[in-house]
C-alpha cells in the first residue's frame, strides 16, 4: 500500500474517532417487549402527539401499542378481525387521516386479490372501520398489457389526506385486462375513478410510480417497450388525470429514448409546484455495469417539460478515489428524493453490489452488500449546493436490493429477514443515521472496509450533513453508555416537531427491543471542529 493510501486510510480512521456535538437528545423509553422476528411494522406520531407502534403477520394479524403525548401506554384491545381468513395478508400501507391510523391489507390467495381497510383511533387505539375496499376477479395473466410490480399499490400525498390506490381490473373483453385507479381525499372520499390503459393498447406499458397532488390530479410515470428483431428500445411517459376526469393524458418526457431503464419515480414539490422525475439507466461496459442517473422537472399547470439532465458526483467521487483507490469510483444507484420545508430538496444514492450464482441452472441471490451512501442537496431552483459521502460496508444475505427501494419502503416496510433491518440506513433532513461499526472495529484493509455481517460490535451513529468536508463528522446517537443499535428503516420523523422515533434494542437482552423518542438539533453550518478538520 503506498505511503499516501496509508496516511488517507489512518486520517479516515481518526476522523471516525472525532465526536461531533450532542444532537440527538432521548427523551423518553417505552418498556421493552418482544423484538417482533418476521412480518412488516410501522411508527405513526400522529398530529394530536400520540405515538401508534404497528406489527403485521399473516400467521398473527395486527398487534398495536398507542402511547399518549406524555409516553404512557394506552390500553387497547385486539382488532376483532377474522386474521385467519386472510392467511395471505400483506401490510401495504398505513399512514394518519384525519387523525387516526389508516391500514391497507391485501390478500392475494388463489390469484383472487382482495384488499382491505382499516382505520385506527388516533386517541383509544380501538379499531373504527374494517372493510373490504377491493375483491377482484381472477387475474388473467394473458391480457396484462400494462406491466406493475403489484396488484394493489398504495400511495399517500405527503402534503395532504389524499391518496390512491392502484389494482387491477379484469373484463370479459379478450384483450382489456389493465388496472383501475382510485382517488381518494379526506375522510376517505371517493373523488375519482379512472381505467388505466397505455395510450397504444399494442405497445407494452411499464408502471414505475405515482404521484397524488391533493384532490386535483394524479400523475403516473411509466415505460413504453418497444420490442423489434433488430432492437429492443423505451420511451418514458408522464399520465396524467385531472379531477372529475375519466381518462389519462399522455405527455413524452425528454429523456433520452431506448435506454436499459432499471427504475424511475416521481416527486411532488408543492413549493415550485413542480414534479422531480428520476430515471436510472443500466450501462454496459466492457468489464462491469455502471447505473447512471437521469434528472427532470414538470411544471404542472404549463405541463412545461424540461430536458433531463445527468447528475454527477464529482466531489464523492474524487473522495472515493482517495479513500478506497484509483479503480473505486463511486457507483452508487438513486434511492430517493427527499423535499424540505423550504422546496430545497436531497437526493441520497447508495451502492449496491448483488452478488448471484447459479444454482442447477436457475440464477440465486447469495446476498448483497449495502455499501457507501451518498447525498447531494439542491436548492429550490434545482441548483446543486453540496454533497456528502458516507462510507460503511453491510451484507445482507439472501436478498437483492434494486434502485429506488427506499423510495418504494415510504408507505411501509417491506417484509425482511429483521436481522437485517438494522442493517438499512436512514435520512432526514440534515443528517444520516446508520448502524455501523466503531473506530476500533472499523478497519480499512487495502482500501476497503470491514463489512458487517452482523451487528454485534455495531452502535448507532448519525452523520451531520454539514460543512464542506466530503465525509462529515459522526457520533453515537445514544449515550457513550448506552452504545445500541436502532431499528432505523422503520423510524418516524415529525419536522415540525423535530423529533424522531424508533426501535432500539436492550442492552439486557438482544431480542427485546423498546420505542424511544428523540429530539433532534438543526445541524451547524460551522463550527471549530470542522475548521480544525480542513483538508480532509
Amino acid at each position: 500500500m503506498k505511503p499516501m493510501r496509508i496516511t488517507t486510510i489512518l486520517y479516515l480512521l481518526a476522523w471516525f474517532a472525532v465526536p461531533a456535538h450532542a444532537q440527538f437528545t432521548t427523551i423518553a423509553e417505552s418498556q421493552a417487549f418482544q423484538e417482533p422476528a418476521d412480518g412488516s411494522a410501522r411508527i405513526l406520531q400522529l398530529k394530536n402527539g400520540n405515538t401508534l407502534f404497528l406489527h403485521y403477520t399473516a400467521r398473527n394479524g395486527l398487534a398495536i401499542q398507542l402511547f399518549d403525548s406524555a409516553h404512557r401506554r394506552i390500553d387497547t384491545l385486539p382488532t376483532p378481525t377474522n386474521w385467519a381468513a386472510w392467511k395471505g395478508g400483506n401490510l401495504d400501507a398505513a399512514f394518519e387521516t384525519g387523525g387516526n391510523a389508516t391500514l391497507f391489507i391485501s390478500d392475494r390467495e388463489q390469484k383472487h386479490p382482495r384488499m382491505k381497510r382499516l382505520t385506527i383511533n388516533g386517541h383509544t387505539g380501538q379499531l373504527q372501520e374494517d372493510s373490504v375496499i377491493a375483491d377482484l376477479d381472477k387475474i388473467n395473466l394473458r391480457k396484462k398489457r400494462v406491466i406493475s410490480a403489484s396488484d394493489f399499490l398504495v400511495i399517500k400525498d405527503p402534503w395532504s389526506e389524499s391518496y390512491a390506490i392502484w389494482m387491477y381490473f379484469n373484463t370479459e373483453e379478450e384483450t382489456d385486462g389493465g388496472y383501475q385507479i382510485v382517488h381518494f381525499g379526506a375522510g376517505h372520499r371517493e373523488i375519482s375513478r379512472a381505467r388505466f390503459k397505455n395510450f397504444d393498447n399494442e405497445v407494452p406499458f411499464q408502471y414505475w410510480d405515482m404521484a397524488v397532488i391533493g384532490e386535483e390530479q394524479l400523475c403516473i410515470l411509466g415505460m413504453e417497450e418497444y420490442k423489434t428483431p433488430e432492437k429492443d428500445s423505451t420511451v418514458l411517459k408522464l399520465a396524467t388525470l385531472e379531477k372529475g376526469r375519466i381518462f389519462f393524458a399522455f405527455h413524452d418526457l425528454k429523456f433520452p429514448k431506448g435506454l436499459n431503464t432499471v427504475g424511475a419515480f416521481i416527486k411532488y414539490n408543492p413549493h415550485t409546484d413542480q414534479l422531480l422525475l428520476m430515471q436510472a439507466v443500466k450501462e454496459e461496459e466492457k468489464k462491469a455495469a455502471r447505473t447512471t442517473t437521469f434528472l427532470a422537472t414538470v411544471k404542472l399547470h404549463s405541463m412545461n417539460i424540461s430536458y433531463s439532465k445527468e447528475i454527477y458526483l464529482d466531489k464523492v467521487n474524487r473522495k472515493s478515489l482517495e479513500v478506497f483507490g484509483p479503480k473505486e469510483e463511486y457507483a452508487g444507484v438513486p434511492q430517493n428524493i427527499f423535499i424540505k420545508q423550504d422546496g430545497s430538496y436531497a437526493i441520497v444514492f447508495e451502492e449496491l453490489d448483488n452478488h448471484v450464482r447459479m444454482m442447477n441452472n436457475i440464477p440465486t441471490v447469495i446476498s448483497t452488500v449495502l455499501a457507501n451512501v451518498a447525498v447531494v442537496d439542491f436548492n429550490a431552483e434545482g441548483k446543486e449546493v453540496n454533497s456528502w459521502m458516507i462510507p460503511k460496508r453491510q451484507i445482507n444475505q439472501g436478498v437483492i436490493m434494486k434502485p429506488f427501494y427506499l423510495k418504494n419502503r415510504e408507505n411501509v416496510q417491506e417484509k425482511h429477514n429483521w436481522d437485517d433491518q438494522y442493517k438499512f440506513f436512514t435520512y432526514i433532513p440534515g443528517y444520516i443515521l446508520v448502524n455501523d461499526l466503531d473506530e476500533k472495529h472499523k478497519q480499512l484493509e487495502r482500501g476497503k472496509q470491514a463489512a458487517i455481517r452482523d451487528i454485534s460490535n455495531c452502535h448507532g451513529y448519525f452523520y451531520s450533513l454539514e460543512g464542506e468536508e466530503t465525509i462529515p463528522m459522526r457520533d453515537l446517537v445514544f449515550s457513550p453508555e448506552d452504545r445500541q443499535v436502532a431499528m432505523f428503516s422503520i423510524a418516524d420523523y415529525d419536522a415540525e416537531k423535530r423529533r424522531l422515533v424508533t426501535l432500539k434494542r436492550t442492552p439486557e437482552s438482544r431480542r427485546d427491543v423498546k420505542l424511544v423518542w428523540l429530539n433532534v438539533t438543526p445541524p451547524e453550518k460551522q463550527d471549530g471542529r470542522e475548521a480544525m478538520a480542513k483538508g480532509n
